[in-house]
């Protein structure tokens, strides 16, 4: 059927299924059918037609039923008033045609459906769109199709008797539970997630508050013995609060990655020994790498976590010791896996296998959820797997897992294999020496003042002289003026009309060529944080150390001899 007739069959079966008892059945494709010269089809003439085909012609025309006989090996149409309704314009023409010549666009399927029946076997449709996914979307209906053989003498099948019911409700109810369903798993998915950032972050607040606290309480007493460790404790508080940040990234897809070229033999045999202190001297620690294993491209850091924390999942899964094997062989998959959550294409894949208890099936189903863990409190925070999951899908590549009780665990981590001829390149060699200046003048622009005024005390102490700008047209103003100014330091995501953004675009209108640092919270994969970096265009993400900030500084400010 073209788009206007199934449209409209869709809605007159709907209005038929409202509006059933006000029909009389028969009442029109009776005369038709009595009038129709059947005499010049293959079915012969009416006064001819065995008892079974004439019985369930009139049990159709007494329904108020859509109903649709396919008579003879080739589907001669006859069907009731209902049934006229559905199929708008094409009624009366359809009537005595074979229903692939009344219906071209599902002639294929109406001969498999007269062939199945041919043989006596009786065929439903269940919750059908009329076999477009474009219909399906539009109108939200769905349709029973019941297929039964029409016995005539001797046990023949003399045709078939369709009945069509719409189930359009039932269709939307079952929806309606479907998307409740989801609603409530997503929120529970929800719940749990901030639940366990919360709890990570207050103990992380504590320790930093706590801290803090101690030592402000120590300097007012002018004690300063102790300063030093409260000040150990607050940054360690603060650099796993960091840590936790990566991790919730890493699980998102959002972190930033580095990937390069990496030699997996090698890599391997250097991770090694780490794993092996690691595990511990109760289990035996192997490592196989199939001979054609060769380079494989991602962030070096982020899989050296995966496989620590792969080994940590090992070693507590065999509290009495055991067997961990380590993996490496080269894989192609030509068509995506089930579900498409694998790509075709050319992997390196590590195994990673232990003896130890292994996970019930609900456990293994849940294992990369955020924040789900069998440990006892406080012995974990159910972001390891969930990171790797993370680490590798933005990688490009996936993670299989698969455990039984008793019998262990093998989790396969797919990375992308290198193709190409030779490694990333580096970075340019060209000899830079760094030539500032105590007059180097730096502006800096971020609404946080707090920030604004460490970023300018931590330049300062560089020897750099600082201009500081609450937002842009602060800045602009500054970069208007005939001032000096040899880099611009600004955050992304800044108040007001013009974000971090389009105050350098403005800023290089007004100075070509101006380094900029872009200093931002964002997350990597945050449309607001993407920005085009280059040799004089850099980005740095919050949280940061020092160091980090410094030699962001230096770079942008180096000049080529």
């Amino acid at each position: 059927m073209d788009r206007t007739v199934r449209c409209s069959f869709v809605a007159n079966l709907n209005r038929h299924n409202m509006d059933h008892s006000q029909l009389t059945p028969g009442s029109d494709t009776r005369s038709l059918i009595s009038a129709f010269d059947w005499g010049a089809t293959v079915l012969g003439a009416r006064n001819d037609w065995p008892a079974a085909r004439c019985c369930a012609v009139d049990l159709a025309l007494r329904s108020h039923a859509p109903i649709a006989l396919l008579l003879g090996s080739t589907g001669i149409l006859v069907y009731n008033d209902a049934y006229a309704a559905l199929i708008g314009t094409r009624h009366p023409r359809a009537l005595g045609m074979a229903v692939a010549d009344a219906f071209p666009e599902y002639a294929s399927f109406c001969r498999s459906v007269i062939e199945r029946v041919g043989w006596g076997e009786a065929v439903l449709l269940s919750d059908s769109a009329l076999g477009t996914a474009e219909l399906a979307a539009a109108q939200r209906c769905g349709i029973d199709i019941s297929y039964t053989p029409i016995m005539a003498d001797g046990n023949r099948v003399d045709g078939v008797f369709a009945v069509i019911m719409a189930t359009t409700a039932r269709v939307r109810a079952r929806e309606g539970i479907a998307s409740g369903l989801r609603q409530s798993e997503k929120m529970a998915a929800i719940g749990q997630l901030t639940g366990g950032i919360a709890h990570d972050f207050n103990n992380l607040l504590a320790g930093i508050i706590g801290n803090l606290d101690m030592l402000t309480t120590r300097l007012a007493q002018r004690d300063l013995t102790s300063a030093e460790s409260y000040l150990a404790g607050a940054r360690s508080a603060a650099s796993r609060a960091a840590g936790l940040t990566q991790r919730l990234l890493a699980f998102s897809g959002r972190q930033s990655l580095m990937p390069t070229v990496i030699d997996i033999p090698g890599f391997l045999l250097d991770i090694e020994e780490l794993l092996s202190h690691t595990v511990g001297p109760a289990i035996e620690l192997r490592t196989r790498c199939d001979p054609a294993v060769g380079t494989a491209v991602c962030d070096h850091h982020q899989l050296e976590n995966a496989l620590l924390n792969l080994a940590i999942n090992a070693r507590d899964a065999m509290p009495d010791g055991g067997r961990l094997t380590i993996e490496a062989c080269n894989r192609t998959l030509d068509i995506p896996g089930a579900g498409a959550a694998h790509t075709a294409g050319a992997y390196v894949v590590v195994s990673v296998m232990d003896t130890g208890c292994g996970m019930t099936e609900d456990v293994a189903a849940r294992a990369f959820d955020p924040f789900f863990t069998t440990r006892k409190g406080g012995q974990g925070s159910g972001l390891g797997l969930s990171m790797i999951y993370g680490f590798l899908k933005q990688s490009g590549g996936h993670v299989e897992l698969q455990s039984r009780p008793g019998m262990g665990t093998i989790v396969r981590l797919f990375i992308p294999r290198e193709t190409a001829t030779g490694a990333i390149d580096g970075a340019d060699s060209a000899t830079r020496a760094p030539q500032r200046g105590a007059e180097d003048v730096i502006l800096v622009v971020d609404d946080e003042p707090d920030l604004r005024a460490l970023l300018a005390e931590m330049l300062e102490g560089l020897g750099f002289s600082v201009v500081q700008a609450p937002d842009a047209a602060a800045a602009l103003d500054v970069l208007s003026a005939s001032g000096r100014i040899d880099l611009l330091i600004s955050d992304i995501g800044l108040r007001g009309a013009m974000d971090g953004r389009c105050l350098v675009d403005a800023a290089h209108a007004l100075r070509p060529g101006l380094p900029v640092l872009f200093i931002t919270g964002l997350s990597a994969g945050s449309d607001a944080a993407r920005v085009v970096t280059g040799p004089r265009v850099d980005l740095l993400r919050k949280p940061f150390s020092f160091s980090a900030f410094e030699d962001r500084v230096e770079r942008l400010l180096e000049r080529v001899e």
